[in-house]
Formats: structure tokens, C-alpha cells, sequence
């Protein structure tokens, strides 16, 4: 099946010019020949926890999905967001009363930090996907 989504994170420079790998981005386009495409760019300053759950919830997430679907698994992105939580072995808890945190947007932006780190390394040995480190963001 042709993957009809793709997300990639990228970076306006100084100069007000998109950097950003193209690839990916190439090769999807490879892949739709004369069709048509939506185009949704959002921004946030460098450092927020707004761009870090931005960045996990319309590139990280999406991107794991897709390579758990390529894997042979079925997953939707609510369910590998709380999953993927799961796997952490720091495991975050609300300090109120110690429960475990189910979803990503519930971490702080030391957590966010920490989990980023973490998911990169899992990606890459589990999923064969690339998360950018955390720390450029």
C-alpha cells in the first residue's frame, strides 16, 4: 500500500529559507506522480514544550506509526502514543498521586526532554527510524 502521509521537521534559517531533509520528502513525491497535495506548515520558537509537542505529535508520532505499520502492526496514533509511553523504561508518574502519565502531552518539558532522548534511541534500533536529537530543537 502507497503511504499517503508524510511528516518532516525542518528549519527556517536567518535568511527566512526552509532547510529541511528532502529524502524523504523527494521520494514521496516520487511516489505521486501528477497528484495533488496539502500542505500544513506550523511553527513554534526553539526550545518551547509547544515545538516539542509539535514536534512529537505531527512528526514523531506519525512517523512511528507508519514504520509499526510497515512492520506489520496496526496501531492508531492515540494508542502508540500511550504505548509508546509505556515502553519508556524512566517511567514518568503525576507526582500527585504517583499514577503513570498515558500520554506524552502530560510531561513536563524535563520529561518531554528525557522521553525525546529516549525515543530517538528506540526508534532507531526498533522502528529503523530517525528522530532528530532532541537537544536542536
Amino acid at each position: 500500500m502507497k503511504q499517503t502521509k508524510i511528516s518532516e521537521s525542518g528549519l527556517i534559517g536567518a535568511d527566512g529559507k526552509l532547510r529541511m531533509p528532502m529524502d524523504r520528502v523527494n521520494a514521496f513525491f516520487e511516489a505521486h506522480k501528477g497528484e495533488r497535495v496539502v500542505v500544513r506548515f506550523e511553527s513554534a520558537e526553539r526550545g518551547s514544550s509547544a515545538l516539542q509537542l509539535a514536534y512529537y505529535y505531527n512528526y514523531i508520532l506519525p512517523t512511528v506509526v507508519q514504520a509499526l505499520y510497515e512492520q506489520g502492526t496496526r496501531i492508531s496514533e492515540e494508542n502508540a502514543d500511550h504505548w509508546l509511553i509505556s515502553q519508556c523504561p524512566t517511567g514518568f508518574h503525576n507526582s500527585d498521586d504517583g499514577t503513570s502519565k498515558e500520554h506524552a502531552r502530560e510531561l513536563n518539558t524535563t520529561e518531554m526532554t528525557e522521553y525525546l532522548d529516549w525515543l530517538k534511541q528506540y526508534a532507531a534500533e526498533n522502528l529503523f527510524v530517525y528522530i532528530e536529537d532532541p537537544k536542536t530543537l
